[in-house]
């Protein structure tokens, strides 16, 4: 006959087996928004300024929350940024894990691209890359 402590501990080590198994074989999640690409691509150097910047993530994005600023590395530690964006960044309608934003004419310099985006499960992510316009030679 079996006592209630050997029950209960029996019961213990199934429930704690099972726990660590179905630990062990859940799948990897990530909470927010993660870039994956972008063009211009990070710390890249290009020889003239581009048209537009374009971010893919990793998760797809909700169309009117995202924000992306492009300013002159030299207002990096400013309160206030010129953002060289033309208005608001959008989602691509055939990929929704692209955002893209028109950008003014850069003259060559350091630039700074920083973002917020809202993934559809509802998790806000910031991010920043840099790149460099060198200008034609």
């Amino acid at each position: 006959m079996k006592t209630i402590f050997q029950t209960t501990v029996r019961g213990g080590i199934v429930f704690l087996f099972a726990l660590i198994l179905s630990l062990a074989l859940a799948p990897e999640a990530h909470a927010h928004a993660r870039m994956i690409k972008s063009s211009p691509a990070k710390d890249a150097t290009l020889s003239a300024s581009p048209d537009q910047l374009d971010l893919w993530f990793n998760e797809l994005l909700e169309e009117g929350f995202n924000t992306i600023e492009v300013f002159s590395a030299s207002e990096l530690t400013a309160a206030k940024h010129t953002n060289l964006a033309k208005g608001k960044p959008a989602v691509d309608p055939a990929d929704k894990t692209h955002l893209s934003v028109k950008l003014e004419p850069l003259p060559p310099g350091e630039y700074v691209v920083e973002w917020r985006v809202l993934s559809r499960d509802g998790h806000s992510a910031p991010g920043r890359i840099m790149f460099r316009v060198a200008g034609s030679k």
